[in-house]
């Protein structure tokens, strides 16, 4: 009982505030933690956290290192883009100081940092091989070792969030939700650009309501202004340099604090000069390039035509079904029923309040909801950003209840995503169902056989071995059924009604590869998931046709 007192006031004192904190969401004094040891506690145990949930499922989804995929030219894990992004940073070298991935598609800032931790992870003496051959030749060990340093990155950019979000007078409860978040754990052990853009909008977040604290009291024509300007545009220029579409989020901060000071023209310039040298921060070599910039335009091209053009007929989603869809992944994979329950009344009762911290803090919302739309996926690393947003706003809303019901709402606005996480390390830390499914494949399949699959990657086969057939979503297997099938569930849209119906009568079922599910109710269930929230647990049905 006495430890239960302590852990309730405890609690109680983490989301105390200053009389002029609880007046509006803004940012802490820089030393406010500084001298609360109580705080400071919670700052380490929850940064702990985050490191404690990231770590055991660090080595997950990569293939095996064996002679037949090394065989296959495939070096990708089941988080595909991993390989793209790799691929491009080993066309880099430090040694050259050539910072140049040579592909523009998401933004360099996350590319480069990868770079540097893979350069200096070998010059550390962390690779018995150097880090690109260990990769292209799969080197056992070491290959593994290339993936590590790579998703590192992430889970440092996962810290620096999580300590910024502390930051906020009401960031406390946005730190542990962030941190307990099943969606950002697994995004944290990928090699993608996703959590390093979050990281960095809310780190323009933060410079933007610093600029209208209420203890600063600085007003529009005030000198000093501009250099937290500057600082609040170069912020923002990194975070598009991260990921182009972060534009959409951290233009609205620049913007609402632009116009909370009554657009001060050095303010304006400040903004403009620090988001172009935020942008050009992360690319070193755009000066030598400055006469060659077909090259750098093809790259951004690339990006435009991605997310710039609809799907196929088959994968369009009405802009109402997908706004609909993210919704219910942020409740289901990112913040759980509770929390997302205390962000619209948080939101509620910011808009009510009309404070000027607030007004910027929605603007960032309303952004990174904008963006959803061009990006045509409901894919739940998209909605990253919203999670740490979202996090704030139901930390608005925890304020307003009674110091005594904080603890409690805290916990069980908690229980919901960091169960879905311990599912998520579940499977990460088990067997990889393609992995399955590629030595069964191997041990009953006869070479020659062509095998119908959605993807060549998963599982890598050698194809001048075992042809992939048709595509088990886009093409028609009635026309030339394929001696095997290999179905996965990692399709969005339904597959033909004719290739169940063919499967059905021609094929018999010879193995099936899956993943068993804990804590489904912390996801209510796995029922229309996003195809990379079940990246770490597909599952695979290998049929044969019948003589």
């Amino acid at each position: 009982m006495c430890f239960m007192r302590r852990a309730k006031e405890s609690i109680r004192v983490l989301f105390a505030e200053r009389r002029w904190e609880r007046k509006t969401c803004s940012v802490k004094h820089p030393h406010a933690d500084s001298h609360n040891p109580v705080k400071r506690f919670w700052l380490f145990a929850v940064l702990a956290a985050t490191v404690l949930l990231r770590l055991p499922g660090i080595e997950w989804g990569l293939p095996p290192t064996t002679p037949e995929v090394a065989a296959s030219g495939l070096r990708s894990s089941y988080a595909f883009d991993e390989r793209l992004i790799l691929e491009a940073v080993a066309k880099a070298d430090m040694k050259r100081l050539d910072f140049d991935p040579r592909d523009h598609h998401w933004g360099t800032l996350h590319l480069d940092l990868v770079l540097l931790a893979l350069d200096g992870a070998e010059a550390a003496g962390f690779f018995r091989s150097p880090w690109r051959m260990a990769y292209h030749d799969m080197i056992q060990g070491d290959f593994v070792r290339v993936y590590v340093v790579g998703r590192t990155v992430a889970i440092f950019a996962a810290l620096f969030t999580v300590w910024l979000l502390f930051r906020f007078s009401y960031g406390a409860f946005a730190a542990m939700l962030v941190a307990v978040s099943p969606s950002h754990v697994l995004q944290s052990d990928q090699v993608r650009v996703d959590v390093t853009m979050t990281a960095f909008v809310i780190l323009t977040l933060l410079f933007g309501l610093r600029i209208h604290e209420p203890d600063k009291n600085l007003s529009a024509t005030d000198a000093t202004a501009w250099p937290q300007f500057l600082v609040l545009g170069i912020a923002a220029g990194l975070a598009i340099s991260a990921k182009y579409s972060a534009l959409t989020a951290v233009a609205p901060i620049a913007l609402a604090a632009l116009w909370l000071k009554r657009f001060p023209l050095r303010g304006i310039l400040a903004v403009a000069g620090g988001g172009l040298l935020g942008f050009l921060a992360s690319w070193p070599y755009f000066l030598s390039r400055l006469f060659a910039p077909l090259e750098i335009s093809k790259g951004l091209r690339g990006y435009v035509e991605a997310y710039g053009n609809a799907p196929p007929p088959q994968f369009l989603i009405s802009a109402g079904k997908l706004l609909e869809l993210h919704g219910l992944n942020i409740v289901r994979f990112s913040m759980g029923l509770p929390a997302f329950l205390l962000a619209a009344g948080g939101i509620a009762w910011m808009l009510r309040r009309r404070s000027r911290s607030d007004w910027t803090i929605l603007a960032a919302i309303g952004g990174s909801v904008v963006i959803l739309f061009p990006l045509h996926w409901p894919l739940v690393r998209y909605d990253l950003p919203l999670t740490a947003l979202l996090g704030l706003c139901a930390g608005a809303a925890l304020e307003r209840f009674p110091k005594r019901w904080r603890g409690w709402l805290t916990a069980v606005a908690l229980a919901m995503p960091l169960a879905g996480s311990i599912a998520q390390i579940k499977f990460m830390t088990s067997t990889h169902p393609a992995n399955l499914a590629l030595q069964r494949v191997l041990e009953i399949v006869p070479p020659g056989n062509v095998i119908a699959r959605l993807v060549p990657e998963e599982p890598p086969l050698d194809e001048k071995i075992y042809p992939m057939a048709q595509n088990i979503v886009l093409d028609d297997l009635t026309a030339n059924p394929p001696a095997w099938v290999l179905m996965t569930d990692l399709p969005e849209v339904p597959y033909p009604e004719a290739t169940l119906a063919l499967l059905r009568s021609s094929y018999e079922e010879v193995a099936d590869f899956g993943s068993h599910r804990i804590f489904a109710w912390s996801t209510f269930g796995e029922a229309g998931a996003p195809q990379d929230w079940k990246y770490t647990h597909p599952h695979f049905v290998l049929y044969r046709k019948r003589s």
